[in-house]
């Protein structure tokens, strides 16, 4: 099998292409592939012709996003739908990874795929509508919404912490939004045990994170605790959101129920706490 990879050296791609290496790879980067080119997309899959696509690339930046809507819009919703297109028209499946940020964070309890979505910011409503496009294209494609990713390269807050607790005295972090951290190695690990398992009798959106959930200052204690344990946790002080303003609301609420992929693809998920252990060894 033939796999095209989309923001192959970013965090999730970088791991896919490390987990299927059983398979023939195209990685593609955005010098190899531009998502803001839609001409470029369309050339790259005709002459390439792979089995299957899978898009680990998206615009991220949850706060410019609000200044760079277009960009956002261009390769979370566009580029996707491009991607869609072709697969369909080589009637081969498609994979995309979409967003906790779909969701407006106001529920009590889990998500799940059929929850009403109402994104906050720009950034969730481009990856919403990319969700829209692919599904209005149809064929065999396959929408995998995830939460908090994490990684040992990159931007991200596991880096953050690790970094900020090595030469601060105190950290402050918020204490009332809630979500799943999901490694891209959980991710891709996910990913490989579900491509022999792909058909037309399973497409649709999916929530793929591990099991459980927590805060971002549990997250944090949890990651610092690990990897810097001459840190005082009692200098780890946890905040509210109001106490630590951004340019875009985020969801108070961003945990995704797992139930249905875990069932669908007869997976096995283990806890955030597991998987993040798993990271830290991997370091």
């Amino acid at each position: 099998m033939k796999i095209l990879i989309t923001g192959s050296n970013g965090q999730v791609g970088s791991s896919l292409v490390n987990c299927l290496k059983k398979y023939e790879l195209i990685p593609l980067t955005r010098d190899d592939c531009d998502l803001n080119l839609l001409d470029q997309i369309k050339k790259t899959i005709d002459q390439n012709l792979p089995d299957l696509i899978i898009n680990s690339a998206a615009y991220t930046d949850v706060d410019q996003a609000e200044i760079d809507t277009k960009l956002a819009y261009n390769i979370n919703r566009d580029a996707p739908k491009v991607l869609a297109q072709k697969a369909n028209e080589y009637n081969i499946p498609f994979i995309h990874f979409s967003t906790d940020y779909v969701f407006d964070g106001k529920k009590e309890g889990s998500y799940s795929e059929d929850d009403a979505t109402n994104p906050l910011g720009a950034y969730g409503q481009s990856k919403l509508a990319g969700e829209e496009m692919i599904m209005e294209v149809g064929g065999q494609c396959y929408i995998f919404r995830t939460s908090w990713v994490y990684s040992n390269r990159g931007n991200n807050f596991y880096l953050t912490m690790k970094r900020l607790s090595l030469y601060r005295d105190e950290l402050k972090v918020v204490a009332d939004q809630v979500g799943v951290p999901s490694s891209n190695t959980f991710i891709a690990k996910q990913i490989k045990k579900i491509i022999p398992q792909l058909s037309e009798n399973n497409i649709g959106i999916y929530n793929l994170v591990p099991d459980g959930f927590c805060t971002w200052y549990e997250f944090a204690k949890e990651i610092i605790s690990k990897t810097n344990p001459d840190f005082d946790l009692d200098n780890l002080r946890s905040i509210q959101t109001h106490d630590y303003p951004t340019k875009v609301k985020r969801p108070q609420n961003s945990c995704l129920n797992n139930t249905k992929a875990k069932k669908t693809f007869m997976l096995e998920s283990s806890s955030w706490k597991t998987e993040l252990n798993r990271v830290i060894d991997d370091a």
